[in-house]
């Protein structure tokens, strides 16, 4: 017995001890009306903003860094809630953008995903590390319809650091006739059907 618990005792310190100063990385999300973004000096209509940390939340020292590099998750995975009952179509996405707000990506190698799909440009190593993808006129099927947009990144460098994940959006719904107002209208209907049969006979 004393054989065979020596062996599982150092498995478990060699399991443990790389996670030892490696927090788990967490995010939480805002959603707010009338967001302004001063880059597009625009106010759009709703925003779902995911922030990142690994221990305090908004720290602007703080994010949750992934990479190829010993001890760090190579990918990292989020959600951003999309607003209640939008289906598109009959409802229209006027604007939309996703920023990725990032620090010290270095190079072209990470790769994106956004609702399943990869062929996005990678993150965005100029200037200041932030990348925004226009997803106004995305044609795939379903892309708005499941109640929440995915997005993921899957680093392709040593670290790199993600701070928020921001998803801004103008939409419209599609008018839907209101009850009293389909009532009128079916009476129409019947009204005009016995006036032709009247007519006929």
């Amino acid at each position: 017995m004393r054989k065979l618990l020596l062996p599982a005792l150092l498995g478990f310190v060699a399991l443990v001890l790389p996670l030892q100063g490696m927090a788990l990385p967490m995010m939480t999300e805002t959603i707010t009306k009338d967001y302004y973004w001063f880059e597009d000096d625009h106010t759009y209509m709703y925003a779902s903003t995911v922030d990142f940390y690994n221990e305090t939340p908004d720290s602007w020292i703080d994010g949750v860094w992934i990479g190829t590099g010993d001890q760090l998750p190579n990918t990292l995975s989020w959600s951003h809630t999309l607003p209640p009952n939008l289906q598109v179509p009959p409802d229209e996405i006027m604007r939309a953008k996703l920023k990725i707000d990032g620090e010290y990506v270095d190079t072209d190698g990470n790769t994106i995903q956004i609702q399943g799909t990869w062929d996005w440009d990678p993150l965005d190593h100029m200037w200041n590390d932030n990348s925004v993808y226009v997803l106004t006129d995305v044609d795939q099927a379903g892309f708005w319809n499941g109640g929440f947009l995915n997005a993921g990144i899957t680093a392709g460098e040593y670290d790199l650091r993600i701070d928020e994940a921001v998803l801004m959006m103008d939409y419209a719904y599609a008018a839907v006739p209101e009850p009293a107002t389909l009532f009128l209208l079916g009476v129409g209907v019947l009204g005009a059907v016995g006036m032709r049969k009247r007519l006929r006979a």
